[in-house]
């Protein structure tokens, strides 16, 4: 097996020593291979997605042809009967609407 020495920046070390713990990893370079094997291809693939992005969405789909513009069925229904309704009792004024109806 050869070596490569990898150089970690002290900023970056509590973090790294974070992991250790959590993972259970012994070693820094233990974790840098476990990070590199899981999520190594994921950080190539999508390292450059803001380039992607960006050349997306500044050319203008012009290829398809815009649908005609549609025009909405406007409906209208018959307003409410109303009714006119001796007040006597206000629980009876209430409900005469509705009994008339049944």
């Amino acid at each position: 097996m050869t070596s490569t020495r990898i150089v970690l920046p002290s900023r970056h070390k509590p973090f790294a020593e974070e992991l250790l713990q959590v993972t259970g990893i012994d070693s820094l370079s233990n974790l840098f291979v476990i990070l590199l094997t899981r999520y190594g291809s994921h950080l190539k693939t999508s390292w450059n997605i803001s380039q992607t992005v960006t050349e997306t969405i500044t050319q203008p789909n012009i290829t398809a042809p815009t649908p005609p513009a549609t025009t909405a069925k406007i409906y209208s229904f018959p307003e409410p009967e109303t009714y006119e309704v001796e007040v006597i009792d206000p629980v009876i004024a209430r409900i005469a609407g509705l009994v008339d109806r049944f």
